[in-house]
């Protein structure tokens, strides 16, 4: 395996890495924004254990001790329908400051854990809270890096896991340094699995694995202006493949890889190789081999909302940037606006389903699909507020086909004090 110095490390991180990852960076900041009428104010009283029967919608809230992580009961349309009541507290002072923030929420697939990225101004690290236990810890402790994606099946409760830096003497090694590629992190007990991926881990842009998790899709790159490499491997990292390249330039880093529940084909965005963080993105898809690759539409770029299948695998949700000409939005986060679409792998049709136009709201984002995928919950919002946190509704939409006008319902009063979600 490639070793590789923490002086490298950091430069790789400052020099080339964070410009391709400034999405992720600032993954879901808007994804929580709010009219105080489903009050988080009560989540100052920690709850009892979740039923192994109930389902739940998990936050995290904006208080002025801290960040809280807190829960709510989840609707049949997956919108909350109760308010949000804390059931833990995160340690180290996390969320006093301006500058700390929640980037990704995702509940194991066994349910046990729920897996917490956040980051502050040394580096992100993933907080893993056991729902039954009540319980949350640093998970991998003593590293720096981020949660990708869960792997369906083994243990249910197993992670992709991008290292980046060590903490300290207590800090997991491979062999006798810091060697790290992907890491298959156990939740339950911090232990993991190296996979060596042939580059270092700062190379690394997306991993995500197939629906039967036998297959792990991940994507590349060397730094700004160098483009991406997409591979395919099996998920003990034997077996891998380079499916393709994209040189540097517009559009050409692959990431936010999502297969479709038939496991047929992958969609994915391709982001722009640019110092401007948030130049709109390409939405594609191709077969499992890379193969048969055709651009469905133009997705918004470098927030990290990643593409929806609906459970039929025949439509992808996604988010669409409504303001493409404004420079400005470009440039800083609060100035997106943005709508909930959707397109027809079949028919290659794209079609807006919810906007500012229904909502009243700058941003609409964070798509889910229906059981029978004819309709589509999302969240809508004005941009995050970061002194007291977000005020998000959740709506409705019907997403039935392109010729149909768009429909939208609220579902939600809307919340407060939201920074994060499930």
């Amino acid at each position: 395996m490639r070793r590789i110095s923490l002086t490298c490390l950091v430069l790789l991180l400052l020099v080339g890495i964070v410009t391709v990852f400034y999405f992720q960076g600032e993954l879901r900041a808007y994804s929580h924004t709010g009219t105080n009428q489903i009050s988080a104010n009560r989540a100052n009283t920690i709850t009892g254990g979740p039923s192994n029967t109930t389902a739940y919608i998990y936050y995290t809230l904006k208080q002025s001790t801290g960040f809280v992580l807190a829960r709510a009961l989840r609707g049949s349309s997956g919108q909350p329908v109760s308010d949000p009541q804390a059931v833990a507290r995160f340690s180290d002072g996390f969320g006093l400051a301006e500058s700390d923030s929640v980037l990704n929420m995702q509940l194991s697939p066994d349910g046990r854990y729920l897996a917490i990225d956040g980051t502050r101004d040394h580096g992100e690290q993933v907080w893993m809270y056991a729902t039954q236990q009540m319980s949350m810890n640093l998970t991998p402790a003593y590293v720096l890096g981020n949660f990708l994606h869960w792997l369906p099946g083994g243990t249910g409760h197993t992670f992709l896991y991008r290292p980046m830096l060590p903490l300290g003497p207590s800090a997991p090694m491979d062999g006798n340094g810091w060697n790290p590629g992907l890491w298959e992190v156990d939740a339950a007990t911090g232990a993991h699995i190296n996979i060596d991926i042939h580059v270092p881990s700062a190379y690394l842009i997306d991993a995500v694995s197939s629906p039967d998790g036998s297959r792990i899709i991940y994507s590349t790159t060397a730094g700004l202006g160098m483009g991406s490499d997409t591979w395919l491997m099996n998920s003990d990292g034997s077996g891998m493949t380079h499916l393709f390249n994209n040189p540097g330039g517009a559009q050409s880093i692959a990431a936010l890889f999502t297969w479709s529940p038939d496991g047929k084909t992958i969609a994915y965005e391709r982001l722009s190789d640019s110092p401007t963080p948030f130049l709109p993105a390409g939405l594609w898809i191709m077969n499992t081999t890379g193969g048969q690759q055709y651009r469905m539409a133009d997705a918004d770029g470098g927030h990290g909302y990643a593409p929806v299948w609906s459970p039929d695998s025949r439509k992808i949700a996604f988010v669409a940037r409504t303001n493409v000409g404004n420079r400005q939005a470009d440039l800083q986060m609060q100035s997106l606006q943005s709508a909930v679409a959707v397109v027809d792998v079949t028919t290659s049709q794209s079609w807006i389903a919810a906007s500012a136009n229904q909502t009243g709201m700058q941003l609409n984002y964070n798509p889910s699909w229906a059981a029978g995928s004819a309709s589509i919950t999302f969240t809508a919002s004005n941009p995050v507020n970061r002194v007291l946190g977000g005020m998000p509704r959740y709506w409705s939409a019907r997403a039935v086909g392109p010729h149909m006008q768009p429909a939208v319902s609220p579902l939600t009063p809307v919340m407060a004090h939201i920074i994060s979600t499930s």
